[in-house]
């Protein structure tokens, strides 16, 4: 692929608690992508607790490696932080000057969320207006990190000698992404814009990580609802373990070739049988804490029904998960890969089997 007219080459780095996703990328005044390299090592045991890299150097030696055995040359650097150490609520709060709205979203979040404000880096935007009760409101969603956990991200870029760019969030790189159209199969149409179609301007983008699962809803192409479920792909592989008497790897390998399908009436394994009602088990529940936080979304912040779900992340690849999830939630549920967005490109001579655990790297670099 030539780009004629690039605009920034980037090195983005996401740092999750089984691996680090090192990618080396190219994007054009167009805002496509190519991605030239990429890395996946797995993270440092207990080096990241509650969000905040606790062993800078023990990760940045990692990220070093990567870089290395990939021939990476890029300095400029963006990276995205852990899900689980990030905070967002929706408020409704007066309609009033430019000037004055900054003191009443920081009131509104004294009296709605658990934080030290001074302690936080604090992010806000105005959703859209509406009247309560006769009164002009702004519907506003507040994100809240703590300024400790920001600083050991950029701690680590320092360590490796790189640029900082930005640290992000996964939310954020999930937007970006679905601002485009997305190839799926919605009624025999190859591109879809999530916007548009099914009746429905709201839709959710779950992404299945290996501790976490990370729930985004987007209405009109802006973030409104964020909640992290700690509940990933990795507590299934143990479950197993635990189930079928299995060491984690086998427990791995039995989740991928099983997956939630159901087993044979009358000829199925005991070892199938075993993996799928701890699987079943364990879906069930990950599945009830979606449709909570999706009536949560409708409900207390002033939301709408959802209308489709698109689903990522290495998790996603779960056999039969998205024909279980759309039988329970009675939503239609589409699986997307990264060459699934319209404007992303790869260099073929990478493997593009790992692609699907990129999605938050990438995303950051738009």
């Amino acid at each position: 692929m030539l780009f004629p007219f690039i605009k920034n080459n980037y090195l983005s780095i996401d740092v999750g608690f089984r691996n680090i996703k090192v990618v080396e990328v190219a994007v054009n005044r167009s805002n496509e992508v190519y991605i030239k390299n990429f890395g996946i090592a797995s993270t440092p045991l207990n080096c990241i607790k509650n969000g905040v890299i606790k062993n800078v150097d023990a990760v940045s030696s990692e990220i070093s490696r990567i870089i290395r055995e990939n021939n990476m040359k890029v300095k400029k650097s963006k990276i995205v932080m852990s899900g689980t150490s990030i905070i967002s609520r929706v408020f409704l709060v007066d309609k009033v000057s430019d000037q004055d709205l900054d003191a009443v979203v920081n009131s509104a979040i004294g009296k709605n969320m658990p934080i030290n404000l001074e302690e936080h880096k604090i992010d806000y935007k105005v959703l859209q207006e509406l009247k309560e009760n006769g009164q002009d409101k702004l519907k506003i969603f507040v994100t809240a990190v703590r300024k400790n956990i920001i600083n050991s991200y950029i701690d680590v870029l320092f360590e490796l000698g790189l640029k900082p760019i930005s640290v992000d969030i996964p939310a954020n790189s999930t937007a970006k992404f679905f601002n485009r159209d997305i190839k799926v199969n919605i009624d025999n149409v190859k591109f879809v814009n999530p916007n548009k179609g099914l009746n429905k301007d709201a839709f959710a983008v779950i992404d299945f990580g290996s501790e976490t699962t990370i729930i985004n809803i987007l209405r009109n192409r802006i973030l409104e609802f964020n909640k992290v479920i700690l509940t990933g792909s990795s507590n299934m592989d143990e479950a197993i373990s635990t189930a079928a008497k299995k060491s984690i790897m086998d427990a791995e390998r039995l989740k991928k070739m099983y997956g939630i399908s159901m087993p044979p009436a009358f000829d199925g394994s005991e070892e199938h049988i075993k993996v799928y009602k701890t699987l079943k088990d364990m879906v069930d529940k990950l599945i009830n804490q979606i449709y909570m936080c999706l009536t949560f979304y409708e409900a207390r912040c002033y939301g709408v029904k959802v209308g489709k779900i698109f689903i990522i992340g290495g998790g996603s690849l779960l056999k039969g998960l998205s024909d279980y999830m759309e039988q329970a939630l009675q939503i239609p549920v589409y699986p997307v890969g990264l060459l699934d967005i319209d404007g992303i490109d790869i260099n073929r001579n990478l493997n593009s089997e790992k692609l699907n655990f990129l999605v938050n790297a990438v995303g950051i670099t738009l």
